[in-house]
Order: structure tokens, then C-alpha cells, then sequence
């Protein structure tokens, strides 16, 4: 097997072991709620804390892998997961077990940041679309396996077993990361920034939180607008002090590159616009009274897709410009959103819903191999690693914003139909809240289209600039 092929195996594993994990965690907050006797809005900071704290630390992540190498910190990251997951699996009561997922999610930080690097510095441009092809393939398979494994695990064991279940999976990935993954050697003369890296950590924690929490805490209580002044405050703090030091924890210099900035706001749009989709289609089918085995058949529609177009979409990103690629890949979502959008609320099926996740995930396929392309190639080599880590934030914080704008909005969009002077809701399906999910999912194909107009003009530009550089040469 080619020695960069092999570089895959431990990365795809870390991919589908993360992912699982996190995944697997919808499925277990009523066995948690129950074994702790403990409210639901309290056990749902088991992954709470894990996404906010993992987002909170890619940045941070990402520089040290720019500073000491990609192999070492993602094999760090390896073991600190395995020993955190481990640690979950004995935790005697909710409180350390909310501490064991933070102490799991620095390791994930680790991993995620020093993926897409590993990737960007070991393979050459033309193979990097479907290298990361094949580790999308491993995401996939996470997010189809873990609801099924979780469900499974808990119908015949304790909850504590969905966290034993990836410790072999970490020994094998750490076991052969030792034989596989080159050890980059520290860059001489680099420093940290610690101070910058505090203003970056206030600054996601107070963002993030307020994102996830808003609609709990109230957006515009005391408490919300304290977080928003905090994360104000320490954004322009962290932006002074970046341009003021020589080694800055994240170079300000990459957002001068246009396709860049425009491949992370593509991103954030389009993650927004996934997330909604994925959130609000258990409800959806919830509300049309589908049991649990119908709504977990539907909804793996669309991570398998996704797995199946991951190579395509990877192949024809090194073929092609990638940022093309990528608006493929975002009209196939927006197409499936508008679809979504159009379902009778009254006699719509499950597989009505079904075919149009397929047509998401074929989307999701294109999109995400060839997106991650256009960012990591129009960053310099030696900043892979921040690259990898502003990537990573970017995805988790427009997921953590779709989730915030379909629990909000759709409850408010459900109770305004229920309000009014007729309610269509029936004793069988509930109408109103279907109908409060469709007017969401219309402002998640804003978000997806202003997704593909970004990419294509991206695709304009750095075909234009080609075209210049070739005049010039």
C-alpha cells in the first residue's frame, strides 16, 4: 500500500471514533436522564459541554500543531481521548461525567485540528480532494452507525458501555498512528501566544454559549447581553494584540486571501442550513407520528449519501476548481431544502422525507470534500494546522447556530400556527408544528443558496487570477 494511503487509516479511525461518540449521545440523554434522575435541560450538558469546549479549543489546537508538528499532537490527542472516553464509561455520578466529556473533548480538539492537516502537508494538491474523500467516508459511517450502536448497546447493557466501545477503537488508531504518522519536527523560534490564546478561548466560550443558551438565558437578559459584551470586548482585544505581536497565536494575514474567507463563509452557511435539516427531521417525523424505527431509517439517509459521493466529490475536486465543486454539491442541498419545504404537512410519508435527505447527502458529499480543499490549499503550508483549526470552528460554530435558530424559531413558528383562529392541527399529526418546521427549513435555503453564490464567485475569481498569473508568467 502507498505510505501516504496508510496515513489514512489511523485518521479515518479517529474520524469515525469521534463521530460516533458524539452521535451516539442523542440517543443515550433519556437513559442518562433516568439514571441520574435527573432532568432532561440538565443531562443535555454531557454533550453541551463536550461541543462547547471542543469548538472553544480548535483554534488552540490547530497553532500547536503549526508550532510542534500534526503527527504528535493528533497522537495526544488519540490517547487524551481514549483515557477521557475510558474515564466517562466508570464515572460514578452526572457531575464527573460531565467532567470526563470536557477532559474527552481537548482530545478531540487535538485530533480534528490535526486531521485536515496531516492530509494538506502529506499528500500532494492533486490527491488532497480524495484523500479527504476517504475521511469524510469515515464521518459518515459515525454518524450512520452511532444512533443504531447506541440504541442497540442500551437495550442490552448500561449506558456506560457506549463510551467502553470506543476504547479499542483509540488503542488500535494511537497503536498504528505510532508506526504510521510522521513526526514533524517543532518548528525552531516559534512562541506561543498565551495571551492571545485566553482572548480567543473568552472570546468562543462567551459566543458559543450565548448561541447555544440564548433562548434559555433569554438573548437580551442581563446574562445574554453580558456574554455579548464579553465576546465584543475580547474579539477587539484579540484582533489588537494579534497585529501587535511577531508570532501571533492565529496570523490575521490569511484572511487577506479572498477564496479563503469566502470558503469559511460558505462553510458557516452551509452548515447552518445542514444542521436545521438534520435537527428538525426527527421532529418533523415525530409530529407525523412515525415511531423511533421509522425516524432512524429515514434520517441515516443522509450521512449514507453523503459517504457514497464523499470519493466523487474528492475525485473531481482534484480535476477541477474545488470552489465548482462546492456549488455543486450546495445546489443538490438547496434542491433538497426547497423540496422539503413543499411536503403536504397533512399526508406527507417518511418517504417522501426520505429520498429528499438522499438528495442532501449527495450535496453533502461534493460539499464538503471539495470545501475543505478550497481552504486548506489557499493557506500557506506552514499554517496548516490554524487553517485546520479556523475550518473545524468555523463547521461546529454554524452547527451550533442551527441548532439555536430551529429550536427557537420552529417553536415559534409552530405556536403562531396554533394561535391562530382556525388551528389545522388533527388527533393524528401535528399539523401547526409541521408547518412551523417548513417556514425554518425556507430560511435554511437562504442559507444554503447565499452558500452556492459564495462558491461560485470564488470559482470566478480564482479562475480570474489563474488567467492573470498566466499573463504574467
Amino acid at each position: 500500500m502507498d505510505n501516504k494511503l496508510k496515513i489514512l487509516i489511523p485518521l479515518m479511525i479517529a474520524g469515525a471514533m469521534t463521530t460516533v461518540d458524539t452521535s451516539v449521545m442523542n440517543v443515550a440523554m433519556p437513559t442518562f436522564a433516568e439514571s441520574f434522575n435527573a432532568p432532561l435541560q440538565t443531562v443535555s450538558w454531557i454533550s453541551s459541554a463536550y461541543l462547547l469546549v471542543l469548538a472553544s479549543l480548535l483554534l488552540t489546537s490547530g497553532r500547536i500543531g503549526d508550532i510542534f508538528g500534526y503527527g504528535r499532537p493528533f497522537m495526544a490527542g488519540l490517547f487524551i481521548f481514549t483515557i477521557g472516553t475510558a474515564l466517562c464509561g466508570f464515572a460514578p455520578n452526572l457531575t464527573l461525567l460531565i467532567i470526563c466529556r470536557v477532559f474527552q473533548a481537548i482530545g478531540t480538539s487535538l485530533i480534528m485540528a490535526a486531521i485536515p492537516a496531516l492530509i494538506t502537508t502529506s499528500f500532494p494538491p492533486q490527491e488532497r480532494g480524495r484523500a479527504m474523500g476517504f475521511y469524510v467516508i469515515s464521518v459518515s459511517l459515525g454518524l450512520i452507525t452511532g444512533p443504531s450502536l447506541g440504541g442497540l448497546i442500551l437495550s442490552k447493557f448500561t449506558w456506560r458501555y457506549i463510551f467502553f466501545i470506543n476504547v479499542p477503537l483509540g488503542i488500535i488508531a494511537l497503536t498504528a498512528s505510532t508506526f504510521i504518522i510522521p513526526k514533524h519536527t517543532e518548528r525552531k523560534g516559534k512562541s506561543f501566544d498565551y495571551l492571545g490564546t485566553v482572548l480567543a478561548l473568552i472570546f468562543l466560550i462567551s459566543l458559543l454559549f450565548y448561541i447555544n443558551q440564548g433562548s434559555s438565558i433569554g438573548w437580551l437578559s442581563n446574562k445574554g447581553l453580558a456574554l455579548i459584551s464579553t465576546t465584543i470586548v475580547a474579539l477587539v482585544a484579540f484582533i489588537f494584540i494579534e497585529k501587535k505581536i511577531s508570532e501571533p497565536m492565529l496570523d490575521l494575514k490569511l484572511f487577506a486571501n479572498k477564496v479563503f474567507v469566502g470558503g469559511l463563509a460558505s462553510n458557516f452557511l452551509y452548515f447552518v442550513a445542514q444542521m436545521i435539516m438534520v435537527f428538525l427531521a426527527p421532529v418533523l417525523l415525530t409530529a407525523a407520528t412515525y415511531p423511533p424505527e421509522v425516524i432512524g431509517f429515514t434520517v441515516i439517509a443522509f450521512p449514507a449519501a453523503m459517504m457514497l459521493f464523499a470519493p466523487v466529490g474528492g475525485h473531481l475536486s482534484d480535476r477541477v476548481n474545488p470552489n465548482l465543486v462546492s456549488a455543486l454539491g450546495g445546489t443538490f442541498a438547496a434542491l433538497a431544502v426547497l423540496l422539503i419545504s413543499t411536503l403536504s404537512p397533512t399526508s406527507f410519508s417518511y418517504k417522501d422525507l426520505l429520498w429528499r435527505m438522499l438528495i442532501f447527502g449527495v450535496g453533502g458529499g461534493f460539499f464538503e470534500t471539495s470545501n475543505s480543499v478550497v481552504i486548506l490549499s489557499n493557506a500557506p503550508e506552514h499554517r496548516s494546522g490554524i487553517a485546520s483549526g479556523i475550518l473545524a470552528m468555523v463547521r461546529y460554530t454554524g452547527m451550533v447556530f442551527g441548532v439555536a435558530i430551529s429550536s427557537t424559531l420552529s417553536g415559534l413558528r409552530s405556536e403562531y400556527y396554533r394561535q391562530a383562529v382556525i388551528s389545522t392541527s388533527n388527533g393524528f399529526r401535528d399539523i401547526d408544528t409541521i408547518k412551523g418546521i417548513k417556514d425554518v427549513h425556507m430560511l435554511a435555503l437562504v442559507f444554503v443558496t447565499s452558500s452556492v453564490l459564495i462558491a461560485l464567485i470564488g470559482a470566478l475569481y480564482a479562475n480570474r487570477k489563474n488567467r492573470q498569473l498566466k499573463k504574467t508568467a
